[in-house]
C-alpha cells in the first residue's frame, strides 16, 4: 500500500465525495478513482459505498482512513519542523500553557528564557489544556502550563509551579465590591463570563459554584481560548467571574478588577508544569519552571 493512497481515501471519507477530494487535492476524478481501486485490490475489500449523498466508508474503509489520517498529521507535522527549521528555529523547545496565563505572564517569562539562553527558539502555544496534554501525547509539544485534567495527563510527570485558588472577580464599581462579608446567595443576581466552560477540567466553573451552594448561575458570555475579553469586559458592567487569584490578581489593577469576599470555598487552581517521563532531569524544565516562579513572584510584589 501507497502511503498518498491512505492520505487520500481519508480525504475523500472527510469531503463526502469523490470529487471534492479531488479538488481539494489537486488531482484529476479519475486518477483518484483508480488509485482507490488500487488500494481496494491491495486491502482484500470495499473501502466506500457510493450513494446519490455521496460516500459512506465501510469498516475497512473506517480503519485504514485512521491510518491514512495519522500518515497526513505527521506529514504536516514534519513540513511544520523543516519550516522553523529555515526560519532559524534549531534548537527548539515547544510549550502550551492557557489563556490567562499567556495573556498575563508568557511575554515576561518568554523574554527570561531567551535572555538565559541565547541559542533556544520557542514555540508557544495557547489552548485550553485539556488540548495541550493531548498534543503532549502526540508529541506536537514538549511541555505543558496548567492546571490538573481529567485522564488526559495520566500518563503526564507534572511539577507544581505555585498554588493557587480560584476566587471571584468583579469590577471595583461593581455593586458588592465594597462588601466585607457577601453570601453564595448574593452572587445569583449577576450576569456571570465563565472561561473555560468547555474545557475539561476536574470540574468545570459552573460546577464549582454550583458545588459552593449557587444554584442558578445566568452565564451571559462562555470563553474558551481566550482570556483577555473577559479581563475587558468585567469592569463594564455587574459581571461576575470566577478566576484563579494568584495569576488574575495580577491583572486586576491595570482592569478595575478586584477579588470578592465571598464566603465560600471554590476549591484549588494550583498550577503545574507538565511534561512527558523522557524529560525527566532535562535542564530546560528547572530553567522554565524557574522563570515562572519568579515572573509571578515578580508580579506580585509590584
Amino acid at each position: 500500500m501507497e502511503s498518498k493512497h491512505l492520505m487520500q481515501l481519508a480525504i475523500i471519507l472527510d469531503c463526502g465525495s469523490i470529487s471534492q477530494a479531488s479538488g481539494k487535492l489537486h488531482i484529476s476524478q479519475p486518477t483518484l478513482t483508480k488509485n482507490m481501486q488500487t488500494l481496494e485490490m491491495q486491502a482484500g475489500g470495499p473501502l466506500f459505498t457510493r450513494s446519490r449523498h455521496g460516500v459512506r466508508q465501510t469498516p475497512l474503509g473506517g480503519v485504514l482512513a485512521r491510518e491514512g489520517r495519522a500518515i497526513a498529521k505527521s506529514v504536516w507535522s514534519a513540513e511544520q519542523s523543516a519550516t522553523r527549521f529555515g526560519l532559524g528555529m534549531q534548537t527548539e523547545l515547544r510549550i502550551g500553557v492557557g489563556p490567562l496565563v499567556a495573556s498575563l505572564l508568557m511575554h515576561t517569562i518568554t523574554e527570561t528564557l531567551l535572555r538565559d539562553h541565547p541559542n533556544l527558539s520557542l514555540l508557544i502555544r495557547v489552548d485550553t489544556p485539556y488540548r495541550l496534554f493531548e498534543q503532549i501525547n502526540d508529541d506536537e509539544l514538549d511541555i505543558a502550563v496548567a492546571p490538573t485534567v481529567i485522564s488526559a495527563s495520566q500518563e503526564l510527570d507534572k511539577v507544581l509551579l505555585f498554588e493557587d485558588h480560584l476566587a471571584i472577580f468583579a469590577s471595583c464599581h461593581h455593586p458588592l465590591s465594597q462588601q466585607k462579608r457577601i453570601e453564595v446567595s448574593d452572587l445569583s443576581h449577576y450576569p456571570w463570563i465563565n472561561i473555560a466552560t468547555y474545557a475539561k477540567f476536574e470540574e468545570s466553573p459552573v460546577e464549582r459554584l454550583q458545588k459552593a451552594g449557587l444554584k442558578q448561575v445566568h452565564t451571559h458570555i462562555a470563553l474558551a481560548g481566550d482570556a483577555m475579553i473577559c479581563l475587558n469586559i468585567l469592569p463594564t458592567g455587574e459581571y461576575l467571574s470566577i478566576m484563579p487569584k494568584r495569576v488574575t490578581d495580577i491583572a486586576a489593577p491595570r482592569f478595575g478588577l478586584q477579588s470578592l469576599a465571598v464566603e465560600a470555598d471554590f476549591g484549588e487552581r494550583n498550577m503545574y508544569l507538565w511534561h512527558p517521563p523522557s524529560l525527566a532531569g532535562d535542564i530546560m524544565l528547572d530553567s522554565v519552571a524557574r522563570a515562572f516562579i519568579d515572573t509571578l513572584e515578580t508580579a506580585m510584589a509590584k
